[in-house]
């Protein structure tokens, strides 16, 4: 199957051969899931007008009245620096990723560093490297209480307060935390730092365009009203008509390979300004996804390549491997080439290696008779990629709606928490202690 379909003239998710799915389990299975999600449209069209207060509140363009704005506002009021460093992790780190890939700059006056990571041996020597005066810390953290963030957003807050002072601390750090009592609020309150809000129903892995992505993407000099633009255009997008709406044509070819025996599911960008989206889309179908359903454990394996380095790699099991898999191809045409001599003529002659690169992986795998889709954005810019993020997001709403599962929350990940939270001190429970010891005792022969 090749899949390939217009939407609109600023983003597209192009569905293509189609009618190659005729008579087949795939194509009937897309079938199925098209009448099912048809249905169910005019529900969440209902939840959409909810705004905030929906299970549809990532829809909302920049995650509530005027946030673009704001965040835009306050970038724009400070002196540049030329560190910016993120400690988030997951939704709070993965769309700042996205979004700086796409500034356009030759040489970038501001380096983003975004620490989804409490490894020692990394953060204990940044400090060293980066100048008080230089650097801007932004906590981000939904919940306020994220054990790897928080430790480390300390640590390089201790370090700053340190070097400037309460005063000079307070002038290069902000935080994004989730509405409500947050030990992250309460921080930023006490010290005097920016605070932005993250409303309540927007989960961490759907607030990209909220101020959790909004925040850095303006600290780093990229266009935040187009990133609100469209996120606007993405929710008319993915609250279209079935013939007509990208997101839930994605949820039902996604389901219907996932039903008919494809349980992996590849995203593989070509283009670097694209390629940071395979880390995002891995975590917003795994954790919205991997859960159990009344029928059993249900989801997809999401895998992130990036063409055409992928190419290398995966592809050969792509190909000759057993037939498991679904991937989908995103592309987006060339920016404008460098106004310099040898910057043009280094782009004009690598423009068609990457574009046959492109069409001989998709050729390959529809030849081969093994599922691709393309994901055709309008250009690799801030108002793409931002209706992307809102298409891709409704289609998993859609896709877990076919499952049987809530997108929203992730039960699993917190037994992970607990353990460490047990093992750090902080939190007393008798049972999970001991089973932790017993589990070392059998793993070490005791």
């Amino acid at each position: 199957m090749t899949t390939a379909s217009p939407v609109t003239p600023r983003s597209a998710v192009r569905v293509d051969g189609v009618h190659a799915l005729r008579g087949s389990k795939l194509a009937q299975a897309h079938a199925e899931a098209r009448t099912v999600l048809a249905r169910q449209l005019p529900a969440w069209r209902d939840e959409a007008a909810r705004g905030l207060e929906g299970s549809l509140a990532f829809l909302v363009p920049g995650g509530g009245e005027g946030v673009a704005a704001k965040v835009e506002a306050y970038a724009a009021s400070l002196d540049p620096r030329s560190t910016l460093v993120v400690a988030g992790i997951g939704g709070s780190a993965l769309s700042a990723r996205c979004f700086a890939a796409l500034r356009r700059r030759h040489v970038r006056s501001q380096e983003l560093v975004v620490l989804d990571t409490a490894d020692p041996d990394v953060i204990s020597r940044l400090p060293a490297s980066w100048h008080p005066h230089a650097t801007r810390l932004l906590g981000v953290s939904k919940s306020g209480t994220t054990l790897e963030s928080m430790a480390v957003f300390g640590q390089l807050e201790a370090w700053l307060v340190g070097e400037l002072g309460p005063e000079g601390a307070r002038a290069a750090i902000a935080v994004v935390a989730g509405e409500g009592d947050n030990p992250l609020r309460a921080r930023a309150a006490e010290a005097g730092y920016a605070c932005f809000d993250l409303a309540t129903n927007i989960g961490g892995r759907f607030s990209g365009l909220a101020a959790v992505g909004l925040l850095p993407a303006a600290l780093s000099d990229v266009d935040v009203m187009a990133l609100e633009a469209g996120a606007r255009e993405g929710r008319q997008l993915a609250l279209a008509d079935v013939g007509a709406n990208p997101a839930l044509e994605l949820a039902a070819l996604q389901h219907a390979a996932w039903s008919t025996g494809r349980k992996v599911n590849v995203l593989m960008p070509y283009g670097e300004r694209l390629a940071p989206l395979g880390p995002w889309w891995t975590q917003l179908l795994g954790e919205s996804l991997g859960k159990v359903s009344p029928k059993g454990p249900v989801g997809p394996v999401p895998l992130a390549a990036r063409g055409p380095a992928d190419q290398h790699s995966l592809l050969q099991r792509l190909l000759d491997g057993p037939d498991d898999s679904l991937v989908l191809i995103i592309e987006a045409p060339l920016g404008a080439p460098p106004s310099d001599e040898v910057g043009a003529r280094i782009h004009a002659e690598l423009a068609p290696i990457q574009a046959a690169c492109l069409e001989g992986t998709r050729h390959a795998l529809a030849a081969r008779g093994r599922p691709v889709v393309t994901v055709q954005l309008a250009a690799a810019d801030e108002a793409s990629v931002a209706a992307f993020f809102q298409v891709a997001e409704m289609g998993v709403v859609a896709w877990a709606h076919l499952l049987g599962v809530d997108p929203q929350g992730q039960p699993a990940v917190q037994a992970g928490k607990d353990v460490a939270a047990v093992l750090l001190g902080r939190r007393e429970d008798e049972a999970l202690t001991q089973a932790i010891t017993e589990r070392r005792a059998r793993e070490h022969g005791a």
